[in-house]
């Protein structure tokens, strides 16, 4: 029989929804006679309907059907973002433009220009847009009319991607790491990094954010998702497929999320392709002490 040896999240014997205990057990869920259910790190669950008050995380994406092409615009679209009203994709072109499309991926005859060419990575944090540029080694920084700001990262050669949460700013990059950055009022302090090696292996693509976890993209289009607060490897043990129709490696690309949705990008197909985000609860990785086993409590 199952015994619980110790209380990781809360003092004493109680305990609520998303706490976590060290469990004797090898069972993928334990379910109590109180109605209580517990399940094994390591062992994620589809039914969040069944769980509601469970944190959910996101463990994958469904393809939707649904695309639109922006290679009338953009030659080498190489990142994609959204900023609450309209889409916006970068050009790695010398041109430096920035393509407006509406929310069903129409174009608005509307374009911006940028601090030179070669643009790798966009996103936008609910103030500005932050964009890579490859050919510099810099990343910059725009208000919400795309007016440059005096505001930059320099030596950052090889940005593949950029995303920000809170008041920092990660960078991608072609060496295999993931860059943090404090964000000052010029550009940015050096905190830390991920590495991303194992998972990418030399083929980072582009850099998203659901606004609490980090996702990288390689480019056979496979996203990975990282803990932005880890110094070092910060894998926590989910990927998934955003290469909808290329049965090759894509070519340049981007990520981002909307909603419960999130839309991929890339140079090979011209196209932005439309995702559900496919949610669960439980813990990604499973962790084991001399107790027993790290579970967490999903009702």
């Amino acid at each position: 029989m199952s015994t619980i040896t110790s209380l990781i999240s809360s003092g004493g014997g109680g305990s609520e929804v998303n706490d976590n205990k060290v469990i004797n057990s090898t069972a993928n869920s334990i379910t109590t006679e109180s109605d209580e259910v517990w399940l094994k790190s390591g062992v994620i669950s589809g039914a969040v309907s069944t769980y509601p008050d469970a944190q959910t995380l996101i463990t994958g994406a469904t393809y939707t059907n649904t695309n639109w092409y922006v290679g009338f615009q953009a030659a080498i679209p190489s990142g994609i973002t959204w900023d609450g009203s309209f889409f916006y994709v970068c050009d790695r072109t010398y041109n430096g433009l920035v393509y407006k499309y509406n929310s069903l991926g129409v174009y608005q005859n509307t374009s911006f220009i940028s601090n030179g060419g070669e643009n790798n990575g966009l996103t936008w944090d609910g103030t500005h847009f932050y964009m890579g540029n490859t050919d510099g080694g810099q990343v910059y920084r725009y208000n919400s009319s795309w007016t440059l700001q005096n505001w930059s990262i320099p030596s950052v050669g090889g940005v593949t991607g950029v995303a920000v949460i809170g008041s920092v700013i990660y960078i991608l990059r072609t060496d295999g790491y993931i860059y943090a950055f404090n964000i000052t009022s010029t550009g940015g302090t050096s905190s830390h990094s991920i590495n991303t090696a194992a998972q990418l292996g030399g083929a980072e693509q582009t850099l998203a954010t659901d606004g609490q976890y980090l996702y990288a993209v390689s480019t056979a289009g496979v996203a990975y998702k990282y803990d932005p607060q880890s110094g070092g490897a910060g894998y926590l043990g989910v990927s998934f497929s955003v290469n909808a129709l290329s049965s090759t490696a894509i070519q340049y690309g981007g990520l981002v999320f909307k909603d419960t949705d999130l839309y991929s990008i890339n140079a090979t197909d011209d196209k932005a392709f439309k995702y559900n985000q496919a949610f669960s609860v439980g813990l990604t990785s499973e962790v084991k002490t001399d107790g027993g086993t790290i579970y967490t409590r999903v009702k």
